[in-house]
């Protein structure tokens, strides 16, 4: 008995000179995950406006418009079947890249760890034979002081969201690479830190069909994008923009914002 006592007393002894103490590893603190690196979608005002008419007879405003990425990561959606979503439709992930190397800014090389997290459901454009994020953006036109009395509201458009052309300088985001172009039916699809993805008027949805109510006058188009807050971003306060314009028989003109702020 007297040997076993000495025999584990030494082994203590050796355990505790080695630094192998067990009791303190027990507590120690699991590791943190990186932060996310979160995208920020910001829109951008109507550009490019005309008038033309329907082949009913009625008048249509077209418009340029575009979602900007000014955040500290890429604003990515991948094609899933995660969740169930209606027919001809596919569920959406968001994917939000984690700073792994802890300097606050992407790198796509060192920045490789993600989290998912449900962006509801995209749909099938049969034309492009690719899918569209649904809700990306909304349309809404109204008189200067009255933006709760709509006079049009347009239904939430769907688009492939890719890397159109660098956001204003004026933004001072970070000039990073074009990564995200063509969509097809099962890549990821996106917009860079520092891109916009931009819808000309001649595309599908770009467009507001008048009421014959609208008289000549100045109104304000408001574009809102990601309408139903699909997205997790830094920043929900930039997700809308508003232009002033005014309508006059078949011209259509840009006016001073402050006319609609």
């Amino acid at each position: 008995m007297q040997i076993r006592l000495l025999l584990v007393s030494a082994l203590s002894l050796s355990a505790l000179i080695g630094g192998a103490v067990l009791p303190a590893a027990v507590g120690a603190a699991p590791a943190r995950r990186p932060p996310p690196l979160l995208p920020d979608a910001r829109a951008m005002k109507a550009a490019d406006l005309l008038l033309d008419r329907s082949s009913s007879g009625h008048r249509v405003l077209r418009f340029q418009s575009g979602i900007a990425n000014v955040g500290q990561g890429p604003l990515e959606v991948r094609p899933n079947s995660v969740r169930r979503c209606p027919p001809s439709e596919q569920h959406a992930s968001q994917i939000i890249f984690r700073d792994g190397d802890g300097n606050g800014r992407y790198g796509r090389r060192h920045d490789t760890g993600f989290s998912r997290r449900s962006a509801g459901c995209m749909v099938y454009h049969p034309t492009h034979s690719h899918w569209h994020f649904q809700a990306a953006a909304r349309y809404r036109l109204y008189e200067p002081g009255r933006r709760q009395a709509l006079l049009v509201s347009s239904r939430k458009m769907s688009f492939c969201l890719r890397d159109s052309r660098r956001a204003p300088s004026r933004w001072s985001t970070a000039r990073y690479a074009e990564h995200y172009g063509d969509c097809s039916q099962s890549s990821p699809q996106g917009i860079s830190i520092g891109w916009v993805d931009i819808y000309q008027n001649f595309l599908p949805g770009q467009s507001i069909r008048l009421p014959g109510s609208v008289r000549d006058g100045v109104y304000c188009l408001r574009s809102t994008v990601d309408p139903v807050d699909t997205l997790r971003e830094t920043d929900d306060s930039n997700n809308s923009s508003v232009r002033a314009v005014a309508i006059q028989g078949t011209r259509v003109a840009v006016r001073p914002t402050a006319r609609c702020t």
